[in-house]
């Protein structure tokens, strides 16, 4: 049975490319299971459809399979549509979260045959063990599927509770060097140039539950890889690939204080330096824990990011937070003095939103001495703000809604009861003011490359 993966690139125009996590674990468990295939990666290879479409012209696959969040839905789309027009017999199978939550739109508007719904990495080995027998797929639990023209879903796949048995991606299927060259970070603790950052996952899933917030393990537990595998697996990136920046790419790397400590008393007992950089939640840190992020800092932590999201307590309440903004704040000056810049998000465009809340969140971000990632509310299948906007009729119809969408920057709905002009002029002039208020000078009010430090003096706690 031939194999394909293809890494899709649904920011064709992005300046840096990123190692496509979720894709490697399940090619790096079909890979274990003893599967070979080819992989296509469009993304580090900048390939567009056409080039795509030749490469395939070229050669034939039994199953072609691929994976790309919800926002990448048209792509999928056109993907699936160019696999069938040059070989209508393949089997096509997607997953992400353009699988898990949309599973019946995708498999009744596209040419995709089935949607691996979930932790995909057992999964997709049964499941090529069973198309590599002919033996009907139904029996394979975790996916859905057509049949007759009907979509239908076998019996749900539990998630595996310890993360240990899967170990971490085989890095060596893609080409680092491209990577290396595209996805360079600006590294402060141990370097004078940029560095090219691997990812590393701590864990799958969130315990909580925003109401705009969608991702493949959405409902599921909370899962953490144990210390040890952890600092195992960054001394592997360092043997192996050579790795001087580790970038800690979960939901949520650290849910309290004890998880900072476990891991920290580890990387202390490295016997070389890298520079790194991790997620976590506001109201983690406070002005008590300025020692521990001191030793963040020693043990090169770059920064912390965790959302804001927002500076209005009343949408703060809309998007299921359960933050303060106080929380925010003290977070952000304990970081500060640690030595360690905070990193947040901002969702404009909640219905409650005005330019008197908008003004709000820019001014939290002010005191905070932080230029924030600001994207414009998405409402994304399978999140409760997505079926508010269904019911009041923002999407009438899913299929088109689905194919607009795109980056987080870029505005596609308006859910408040400003004018599209308002909004959007109200967020660009208030953000351009804040980003001469910290003296920064950006190409992109919107899309900004990497966090740039402001030029005002560090604030203290």
């Amino acid at each position: 049975m031939k194999i394909l993966f293809i890494n899709l690139s649904i920011r064709p125009d992005a300046k840096r490319r990123l190692l496509p996590v979720g894709l490697a674990y399940v090619m790096t468990a079909v890979k274990k299971a003893g599967f070979e295939f080819d992989l296509i990666d469009m993304d580090v290879d900048l390939l567009s459809f056409e080039d795509l479409e030749a490469m395939l012209e070229r050669k034939t696959y039994d199953v072609y399979a691929f994976g790309c969040i919800v926002t990448g839905f048209k792509f999928a789309r056109q993907l699936s549509s160019t696999i069938k027009r040059i070989n209508p017999q393949a089997t096509i199978v997607a997953g992400n979260s353009v699988a898990t939550s949309i599973p019946e739109l995708l498999l009744m508007n596209t040419m995709v045959d089935i949607a691996v719904l979930g932790e995909g990495d057992v999964t997709m080995v049964e499941l090529l063990k069973a198309l590599d027998k002919n033996n009907h797929v139904g029996a394979i639990a975790g996916i859905a599927y057509k049949d007759n023209n009907k979509v239908v879903f076998s019996e749900k796949r539990e998630v595996e509770p310890k993360l240990d048995s899967f170990g971490f991606p085989d890095w060596n299927i893609f080409n680092l060097e491209k990577y290396n060259s595209y996805s360079m970070v600006n590294s402060n603790a141990f370097f004078s140039q940029s560095v090219a950052p691997y990812p590393l996952n701590t864990g799958r899933g969130c315990p909580y539950s925003c109401t705009f917030c969608y991702h493949a393990f959405k409902g599921k537990a909370y899962r953490r890889y144990s210390e040890c595998s952890i600092v195992n697996e960054i001394k592997r990136l360092h043997e192996e690939f050579k790795a001087t920046y580790i970038m800690f790419w979960d939901e949520l790397t650290f849910p309290n204080t004890k998880a900072v400590r476990a891991l920290v008393d580890q990387m202390a007992d490295l016997d070389f330096k890298f520079g790194w950089d991790a997620p976590c939640r506001a109201g983690l840190f406070n002005k008590a824990d300025v020692s521990l992020i001191k030793e963040m800092k020693a043990l090169g932590c770059e920064n912390i990011a965790f959302s804001l999201e927002n500076g209005s307590p009343e949408i703060l309440k809309a998007m299921n937070k359960k933050i303060t903004v106080e929380q925010f704040k003290e977070q952000s000056k304990a970081l500060w003095a640690g030595g360690v810049p905070p990193r947040t998000s901002v969702v404009l465009g909640y219905p409650q939103e005005t330019p008197e809340t908008i003004q709000m969140t820019m001014d939290v971000c002010d005191e905070c001495n932080i230029f924030p990632s600001v994207g414009f509310l998405l409402p994304l299948p399978g999140t409760p703000i997505y079926q508010w906007a269904r019911d009041k009729g923002h999407i009438p119809d899913e299929v088109a809604y689905l194919e607009q969408l795109g980056d987080r920057q870029d505005f596609h709905i308006n859910l408040t009861s400003m004018s599209d002009e308002i909004f959007v002029e109200t967020a660009t002039e208030k953000l351009g003011k804040l980003a001469d208020k910290l003296g920064l000078e950006l190409d992109s009010i919107f899309k900004t490359v990497q966090y740039q430090k402001p030029k005002r003096e560090i604030l203290a706690a």
